[in-house]
């Protein structure tokens, strides 16, 4: 064993034991913000708005599919193309017709589709109870929340909450959103940064991971 580190450059074995200090820190921190919560259910993060603050997507989402719905039938019926020997407008081919409206059809579908992804996903509150995280989400109707409960450990984040930026020290340039996600998940959860949390700093050491395998 001592040949190995013998040889072992003095540089790289620095580097190995701050490494490792660095992961004994970590792990005497996270013990300490979960020392806050025991078996106490703790709301970390709230994001003040009422259970139907998305009351309106499911009509614009309806709204916005009844419109591409509408143009997709109209071009189906009418579009027309003119003859450039005769001058004259015939009805379009019956493959570039259909082509048009089924896109349409897709575009439609998608919008609307991703708006009511988007509520789903959006957090209104988390709270911590032991080891356990409990998410109230909204609803894709827009009305009323549900809940899911995931260990700490299977949630993280690559985005630091504490940014030092705005009145909060959360704030962030381009996006108010904070993703978050669950270990084997396909999507994010979204929380939104002018929303309250208890303490940005014990929230990045429970879940910011800059990378995770």
């Amino acid at each position: 064993m001592a040949g190995r580190y013998w040889h072992r450059p003095l540089a790289q074995m620095m580097q190995w034991r701050g490494k490792h200090k660095a992961v004994r820190m970590g792990g005497g921190q996270l013990r300490k913000v979960m020392g806050q919560f025991k078996d106490t259910p703790t709301t970390i993060y709230d994001r003040q708005v009422k259970a139907t603050h998305y009351s309106w997507a499911p009509w614009v989402a309806a709204g916005q599919m009844l419109m591409f719905i509408n143009f997709a039938d109209f071009y189906y019926r009418h579009s027309t193309e003119k003859n450039e020997e005769t001058g004259e407008y015939t009805i379009a081919p019956l493959w570039k017709r259909l082509g048009i409206a089924g896109i349409s059809l897709v575009a439609g579908v998608s919008i609307g589709g991703g708006l009511l992804h988007f509520v789903s996903r959006s957090v209104r509150s988390m709270q911590v109870e032991g080891k356990m995280v409990v998410l109230e989400t909204f609803r894709m109707t827009g009305r009323g929340t549900r809940k899911a409960k995931y260990p700490i450990g299977q949630m993280f984040s690559r985005d630091k909450l504490v940014t030092g930026v705005g009145d909060k020290g959360v704030s962030k340039g381009g996006s108010p959103q904070y993703s978050i996600y669950v270990k084997g998940g396909s999507y994010a959860y979204i929380m939104n940064r002018d929303g309250k949390f208890m303490d940005p700093h014990a929230f990045d050491t429970l879940f910011y991971r800059a990378s995770v395998f």
